[in-house]
């Protein structure tokens, strides 16, 4: 598949857009499930949206395409991620909780010695990495590059 080329706005995550449902089908055929995005119902009714979920539930998979090494704000949003997931179970205590990544060394900062790690292995959240051919992976990086934002300084501060 050819890298996705660029968008008009630095910020624009088209790219990861194309990735993620390239990540999401991978990860349903090593489990013999389809996925697809959806809006789950919380106990008290509150809605929240799933990457990817089986069509009997038994599978909740939270998408992560980022590239390279995990830094503070994406180590965060995985956090959230597996909360979320770690929540819908409770109301669907036999489903299967994912964190898909689409390169192994952003699956790395969380299957280590941090303490996600140790929590996702606690709350039983499996932790997978889908192949990607080499050409996405480049677009991906390149949209990361370009994604780089800095809060302009004020004058006057």
């Amino acid at each position: 598949m050819p890298a996705p080329r660029p968008s008009g706005h630095a910020s624009d995550s088209r790219e990861q857009r194309l990735a993620e449902p390239l990540i999401l089908a991978s990860v349903g055929k090593e489990l013999g499930v389809e996925l697809a995005p959806r809006s789950l119902r919380l106990e008290h009714g509150a809605r929240v949206d799933v990457d990817g979920v089986a069509p009997d539930e038994s599978v909740l998979v939270e998408v992560f395409a980022h590239q390279g090494r995990l830094r503070g704000g994406q180590f965060h949003k995985v956090a959230r991620d597996a909360l979320k997931l770690i929540t819908l179970k409770r109301s669907r205590p036999a489903a299967q909780l994912v964190l898909a990544f689409g390169d192994p060394d952003a699956a790395a900062g969380v299957t280590g010695a941090s303490w996600l790690a140790e929590a996702l292995r606690a709350w039983g959240v499996a932790v997978l990495v889908a192949e990607l051919d080499d050409a996405l992976r480049a677009g991906l990086s390149a949209a990361q590059t370009r994604q780089v934002m800095v809060n302009p300084s004020s004058a006057g501060d």
